[in-house]
């Protein structure tokens, strides 16, 4: 009896033990309660008509992106995107700078990097142009300078940057800078809570040059297209015959005599290189008119390339042209769709509209071995 009391006894003191044991062994409070914390970063930036950069050695990509933890930052705008985030990981502000159009931008940049507290953590993407006028270059390189990037940016079009900095009591420390004149970067970083320990850290830069394969979406570059007929937009819930795929939701077009006109999208100064093609899908989305469907067309430089009839009631078809008698050339690329002898029904998507470059076989197959 008397062992099985001792380990009754045992059992009791630990239960209690456990019971009290924030009052018997206290977390510690302030900065040393955080310092299991910590918060993870991805930033992601794209110049105009670059392709976006891939996250890891996934299918997954980030366009002009903040992703701090859970929370995501969507930037479709033009010139830099900033977040500064506080000690408590919380976002304090976020502002947009456009370089490229609004002459104070980079006063504006510098004067929000001066009032940044200590400790404060900076995320500053692209996006479209960055470029400023030249009177404003020598002060942009300044104001990089600060912050200890690199990059240049600012002298190339089109171009991408990103960059994670912390401001300290010795000044900004750049936690890493991606930069490329060829495709999106994408930046991930594990912020931990100690912040001044990064105060010797040494950067991480990436430039990324320009790979021999690329694929842009064509739906991410709707923003940057020189000629787009009214009521094209980027669709995320249609549907064809109840299966859905993002892409570009293209409305039937008349003119002032409602004779029915053709619909386009269209993009200039596009570069093309070797091994490129186009491939879509499209259809006719669920919800419109039965009417006498409509032609699918791309064309470069004018020139008639691929097209494709969709009738009412098809499903999702697979729209595929070959650019490679295009190759080393900037073109002008254009999605269009020519309705039938009327506009009724011609509600048409271009499903996930991408520009392939650099393979030596079809499209399609590259893209159903990234699936």
């Amino acid at each position: 009896m008397r062992p099985t009391l001792a380990l009754a006894l045992v059992l009791l003191l630990l239960t209690l033990a456990l019971n009290q044991s924030r009052r018997l062994f206290p977390r510690p409070s302030g900065p040393a309660a955080l310092a299991d914390r910590a918060l993870e970063l991805v930033a992601g930036a794209k110049g105009t008509l670059l392709p976006a950069a891939r996250i890891g050695s996934g299918p997954e990509r980030i366009a002009s992106a903040i992703r701090l933890g859970e929370r995501t930052l969507p930037f479709g705008g033009e010139g830099l995107f900033a977040a500064f985030v506080g000690a408590d990981d919380e976002i304090r502000v976020t502002r947009s700078f456009d370089l490229a159009h609004a002459p104070l931008a980079v006063g504006e940049l510098a004067e929000a990097l001066e009032q940044a507290e200590f400790g404060e953590l900076l995320v500053l993407i692209s996006g479209g142009r960055c470029a400023p006028a030249e009177a404003q270059r020598e002060e942009l390189a300044r104001v990089l300078l600060t912050l200890g990037a690199r990059a240049p940016l600012g002298s190339a079009r089109p171009e991408s940057w990103a960059l994670l900095a912390l401001r300290l009591e010795a000044g900004w420390v750049p936690l890493a800078e991606g930069y490329s004149r060829d495709e999106g970067v994408a930046l991930a970083f594990v912020l931990g809570a100690d912040r001044e320990a990064y105060a010797d850290f040494r950067c991480e830069r990436v430039f990324v040059p320009g790979g021999a394969r690329s694929e842009m979406a064509l739906e991410d570059e709707l923003a940057q297209a020189t000629l787009c007929s009214e009521g094209v937009e980027f669709a995320l819930e249609r549907t064809v015959l109840g299966r859905p795929l993002a892409g570009l939701l293209v409305p039937p077009r008349t003119d002032a005599d409602g004779r029915a006109q053709r619909a386009r999208v269209v993009w200039a100064d596009v570069p093309i290189g070797a091994g490129a093609g186009i491939l879509a899908w499209v259809g006719l989305a669920d919800g419109a008119e039965v009417g006498d469907g409509a032609l699918c067309e791309v064309r470069v430089d004018g020139q008639l390339v691929q097209s494709l009839r969709v009738l009412p009631g098809a499903p999702w078809k697979v729209l595929l042209a070959d650019l490679q008698p295009f190759a080393r050339r900037r073109v002008t690329l254009e999605l269009a769709v020519e309705p039938g002898a009327s506009t009724r029904g011609d509600l048409l998507l271009f499903g996930r509209p991408t520009l392939f470059q650099g393979y030596d076989r079809s499209p399609l197959e590259v893209w159903a071995e990234g699936r």
